[in-house]
């Protein structure tokens, strides 16, 4: 049976089905199939100190594939998933890349790097179906309505992955992309900012594999991706294997609510365990300048949620100025005592608030952000932008007395946040949620089931980073009653931080308005302060 991940008015609820279609990426209704559900970013590490990029329970998949480009989705290859199939004859392509920046670079006749402002560079019928009747004014017209790109690679597991479960993720793929192994559909995905994952374990087999990934230009998801910027494709983030044991820590989210005096922190860690029947014992260390501060064990009896609460005292904290960080380690055991699962993260204390006076505040101190808005961008392979570039931005912006940033206008690369988390940045955390073009989208119910997932999937794979202090629903679309859901599907998330909008909003705990002079910042101000 597939899964098929639709509406919903919290939280993203999912029904079965018989098949796919082949027709998702041009259906608003669908989102995603078989995708697995959104949870914290961690995987498996083999010790406590082990780097997560080091661990023996991951195989990047970044590097050359083959690749091959066509205008429009009727002219896709078809069969190129299956194992035999000869794609000698293919381009090459490099991963992660943005497929317009590469083809420039490299002579290929692809279509070009697209900037536009509002307006969606395709047309679209009462159905929302993309490009029916193609405007010949537009670079997508109807001799190029929508680019198809179709990759494909070969791996090979670790013989030490043999009876562990195997997933596949990308961290950013758009604008909808199919996924098969072995010739096998797996499954759709949408959301060009968000990681996706799949379970790929049952078409798995010993020795040489194929994964094969399709990718759309415009898909029903476009309609809520209408940014301010240059329109790039592919799979622009690493992709990445990965494996975990048959009963595993599948989540985790650490909390810290800090006393009136802002010095003590009552600490709470939820955790969720997935997979076989299991007993044996869950443990949980938080460690950090020289000590212990928190450590508990508990008995596992089987999947299901865990829970440790700890009253941490004077921890230091988390901040812009002094951004301290502690190691949480939680560790799966057997009934032997072997470890058989280890998840790390860093993590901090750290409390956002308002006050009665509408000031926002970290750990009970009034806070002024110096912030600015960051596109994820490199000037040399476009939304490929590395690990490396990233962190030579962030350190520009602290010599420059920058201390926040809000991620315009969706999710960053996961590496952005650790490197927030270590230097020291408030980040404001925006959902790839733009309609610009067609602000109705924004109350139109329709739409509100993408728009409230991928609001709370941004939340599920990012919570544990203390650098994000406002979560903001998205950009410059409208104010309709699907923020309202949005909302609603946060703070059953995450209640520890705020919500943003920018613009008229009802619906959070914060709003900005771009654009403005002094005075209309102080009538606004002062304004607020009296609703």
């Amino acid at each position: 049976m597939k899964t098929f991940n639709t509406a919903l008015l919290c939280i993203v609820a999912s029904i079965a089905v018989q098949a796919q279609t082949g027709n998702e990426w041009n259906d608003v209704n669908v989102t995603s199939v078989n995708r697995e559900p959104a949870h914290t970013t961690a995987i498996p590490v083999a010790y406590a100190t082990t780097p997560m990029e080091h661990s023996p329970w991951i195989m990047s998949l970044n590097g050359t594939w083959k690749f091959n480009w066509v205008a429009s989705p009727d002219k896709a290859p078809t069969g190129f998933e299956a194992e035999k199939y000869d794609a000698s004859q293919w381009d090459d392509i490099t991963v992660p890349s943005s497929w317009q920046i590469y083809g420039l670079r490299n002579g290929k006749q692809w279509d070009l790097p697209l900037y536009t402002n509002i307006r969606y560079p395709f047309t679209y019928d009462e159905q929302f179906h993309i490009n029916v009747k193609p405007n010949k004014d537009y670079t997508y017209n109807a001799d190029m309505p929508n680019p198809v790109g179709s990759y494909r690679r070969t791996f090979t597991l670790p013989k030490s992955w043999k009876g562990r479960d195997v997933y596949v993720r990308s961290n950013g793929t758009g604008h909808g992309y199919y996924l098969w192994i072995n010739g096998h559909m797996v499954g759709y995905s949408e959301d060009s900012y968000l990681p996706s994952e799949f379970n790929i374990t049952q078409y798995l087999h010993a020795g040489e594999n194929t994964i094969a990934v399709q990718v759309y230009r415009f898909t029903g998801g476009s309609f809520i991706e209408d940014q301010d910027y240059w329109r790039l494709t592919g799979i622009q983030r690493d992709i990445f294997l990965w494996s975990a044991p048959k009963t595993q820590i599948r989540d985790y989210f650490f909390t810290t609510d800090l006393d009136d005096a802002y010095v003590n922190a009552a600490t709470n860690l939820d955790i969720t365990l997935e997979g076989q029947a299991f007993k044996g014992t869950l443990e949980a260390t938080v460690t950090g300048f020289g000590k212990t501060v928190a450590s508990g064990t508990t008995a596992v009896n089987g999947a299901g949620k865990y829970n440790f609460k700890w009253n941490v005292e004077a921890p230091k904290l988390w901040n812009a100025e002094q951004p301290n960080l502690y190691d949480l380690v939680i560790t799966l055991k057997d009934a032997k005592g072997k470890a058989v699962d280890v998840r790390t993260s860093k993590v901090g204390f750290r409390e956002v608030g308002i006050r009665k006076d509408g000031a926002l505040t970290i750990n009970g101190k009034r806070i002024i952000f110096h912030g600015v808005d960051r596109h994820d961008f490199s000037e040399v392979n476009g939304r490929a932008i590395t690990c490396e570039e990233t962190e030579q931005d962030l350190i520009t912006m602290k010599q420059l007395n920058i201390n926040a940033v809000r991620t315009s206008h969706y999710p960053d690369n996961p590496f952005f946040y650790d490197i927030c988390d270590k230097l020291g940045i408030y980040v404001l955390a925006e959902a790839n949620v733009e309609c610009h073009d067609n602000m109705s989208l924004s109350d139109n119910p329709i739409f509100r089931p993408a728009m409230v997932e991928r609001n709370a999937n941004h939340v599920m794979w990012m919570r544990n980073h203390v650098s994000i202090c406002l979560w903001s629903f998205g950009n410059e679309s409208g104010g309709g009653e699907n923020f309202k859901y949005v909302a609603d599907a946060i703070k059953a998330l995450d209640k520890t931080r705020l919500t943003h909008y920018e613009g008229a909003s009802n619906y959070a705990d914060v709003r900005s308005t771009m654009y403005a002079d002094v005075k209309r910042i102080e009538n606004i101000g002062r304004d607020r302060l009296t609703q």
